[in-house]
């Protein structure tokens, strides 16, 4: 049992090493909000909990400052001095004050399951039901012009990712084929997920399919090719293709995993804690896809190692994540916080420590 005592937050900018570009938007640092909250046990122990909302105006519709306002004017006044018994408690009680605004929730959840992680003196993937394993994640290549883009795809693999997703939608059908078929003849040994970020129409992700099977381009999914709002095209489509399709921007709860798994047949979800709103939303996102004998990609926007942590530690408590695409911190030009979460070449490796393992310094020094 806890009582919530206190809020507070900490707007962050970090430098990216690279423009992030997708087919919605341009990214050349990452912004976002760092939250702290405090509670108090029983016994009048007080824990202090952290987590995070990043602003994607393009898919979550939330900006720094509709991310301030919502927690400071709406969540704050609310939740201050009441008493929950469990974390899901608290998401669902967060989620009756506000219906949208799914990275303002997610960063209370976020803290607030830190918390009961801290109580009960275990990891937060313990905390979860899991174990505490390292895990390697893919690298995104933006979108760019050809030579641009194989330059960057250099220094990548030369840092050990076997695995890099491909950013698409800027350029011809043919133009992306070429790209993709160079970079597999430099590293062949590298599999390719290809993110179109809704920048395609049926013809052309099927134009897309039939040029990358005649070339036998190692490829895992496409992701997100059409529009949001045209998923009654996608069964169509999943039907004919021989690449699988994925799910992002069209799924943010788990009604939606239900309902497009149910009627178009797709089988594999990007599931991200910012489009999720929480961490107990996001756990029935999961146990849907399993429901469906699916399989789940645990993604992120371009977030710190903070929230990249709940990623990592939801990823090691479900067996239907079969592709982690958690390169974010490692585009940070420095991270955001030295302790907890560690990054090592390609890898992801959790603290040992309870909660995130994230001390008040690394906080305050924000």
């Amino acid at each position: 049992m806890i009582i919530v005592s206190d809020i507070k937050l900490k707007k962050y900018t970090v430098k990216l090493k690279r423009p992030f570009v997708t087919n919605l938007h341009r990214q050349d640092n990452a912004g976002g909000i760092v939250i702290a909250v405090s509670a108090k046990t029983e016994t009048g122990i007080i824990f202090t909990g952290y987590g995070e909302a990043v602003p994607s105006l393009k898919v979550t519709g939330d900006t720094l400052t509709s991310i301030v306002a919502v927690i400071n004017d709406i969540v704050k006044p609310a939740i201050v001095n009441q008493t929950f018994q469990t974390p899901a408690e608290v998401d669902e009680f967060v989620h009756g004050l506000i219906v949208f605004n799914s990275a303002a929730r997610v960063a209370v959840s976020e803290a607030v399951y830190d918390i009961f992680a801290r109580i009960a003196d275990l990891p937060i993937a313990e905390y979860l039901g899991g174990t505490s394993q390292p895990l390697v994640t893919d690298y995104t290549l933006s979108i760019s012009q050809k030579n641009q883009m194989l330059q960057d795809a250099d220094g990548i693999v030369s840092r050990g990712f076997s695995a890099l997703k491909i950013k698409v939608g800027g350029d011809t059908i043919v133009n992306e084929i070429d790209k993709i078929a160079q970079l597999n003849h430099r590293y062949q040994k590298i599999h390719f997920r290809i993110d179109a970020n809704q920048a395609w129409t049926v013809a052309q992700t099927m134009q897309f399919i039939e040029m990358a099977l005649t070339k036998e381009l190692p490829i895992d999914f496409i992701e997100q090719p059409l529009k949001v709002g045209f998923e009654h095209q996608l069964k169509a489509l999943v039907v004919k293709s021989k690449i699988p399709i994925m799910l992002d921007e069209s799924v943010f709860n788990h009604h939606q995993a239900f309902q497009y798994m149910h009627e178009t047949a797709v089988r594999l979800i990007n599931v991200k804690l910012e489009k999720a709103g929480s961490i107990t939303e996001a756990q029935k996102i999961f146990q849907t896809v399993n429901d469906f004998n699916g399989q789940a990609m645990i993604g992120c926007m371009i977030e710190s190692k903070i929230s990249i942590a709940f990623a990592v530690a939801l990823a090691n408590t479900n067996k239907t994540v079969k592709y982690v695409d958690l390169d974010a911190p490692f585009m940070f030009d420095y991270d955001l916080v030295s302790d907890g979460l560690r990054l090592d070449q390609t890898q992801l490796i959790p603290s040992n420590r309870s909660g995130l393992g994230i001390a008040q310094r690394s906080f305050d020094v924000i």
